[in-house]
């Protein structure tokens, strides 16, 4: 009797340099050490079913990663999360789970927003009234207009104004500030970070690479009504 198990887990320290699809390989080669059996699909091309939320940047820290994976084993949820934990490197952790029913909508098809923290080192000191009038009249405008190569490499404008749900000052000390998001991060639309930042960047008047701002994802959300609620 197989079950599907949703799963949430972080990517840290130097496992944030991994690849999606070296994460993919990194958790099979977990499961088969940690002796849990994994259903595969039917087919000329078997692959075991597990599916993820949205695909996190290289470089980019995360708290709230999300897996589903169905299983053949009668395992309960703790040992499922212990075995696993015995087995993964450092950096990567489950840090929780729960039984799932194949009527549960996909990770990829509910998860529309992702929380966002962006750490900008500082040269030169901002007050956080500059910065908080600054986000202010960012948050005002009607549009936020970008342009950006389409999959035919044709130039295009996008409005990445619907895609900001929240924006705001976390923290600011003389050398860094510490910025909080509520981005779009689905199938439906997706802010990506490499637009994002340079926006940030360029609405603060601050000269920096944007590779250089760090970026932790916090977690990831589904709508339910009017309210965002974690996909567990």
């Amino acid at each position: 009797m197989s079950k599907i198990i949703r799963t949430k887990f972080n990517k840290e320290g130097d496992m944030i340099y991994i690849s999606h699809l070296d994460l993919q390989q990194l958790l099979q080669r977990a499961f088969r050490r940690a002796e849990i059996e994994l259903v595969h699909s039917q087919g000329y091309n078997p692959h075991p079913k597990i599916s993820y939320g949205n695909a996190l940047a290289l470089g980019t820290e995360s708290q709230g990663e999300y897996v589903d994976v169905e299983i053949e084993d009668d395992l309960s949820v703790e040992e499922y999360l212990k075995r696993m934990n015995e087995q993964l490197p450092k950096g990567i952790e489950f840090i929780t789970a729960m039984e799932i029913t194949k009527q549960t909508p996909s990770l990829a098809s509910t998860i529309e927003f992702g929380e966002y923290i962006y750490t900008i080192e500082l040269e030169k000191p901002l007050t956080k009234e500059f910065i908080k009038s600054k986000i202010l009249d960012f948050m005002s405008q009607d549009e936020i207009i970008i342009t950006k190569k389409n999959k035919k490499g044709k130039l295009v404008e996008s409005d990445i104004r619907p895609m900001i749900r929240q924006f705001d000052i976390l923290d600011l000390t003389e050398d860094t500030l510490t910025i909080e998001a509520m981005i779009a991060t689905g199938s439906k639309a997706n802010l990506n970070n490499s637009v994002f930042i340079p926006k940030i960047l360029e609405m603060l008047d601050i000269e920096m690479d944007p590779l250089d701002v760090d970026i932790l994802r916090r977690d990831l959300y589904v709508i339910d009504g009017e309210e965002l609620v974690s996909p567990m």
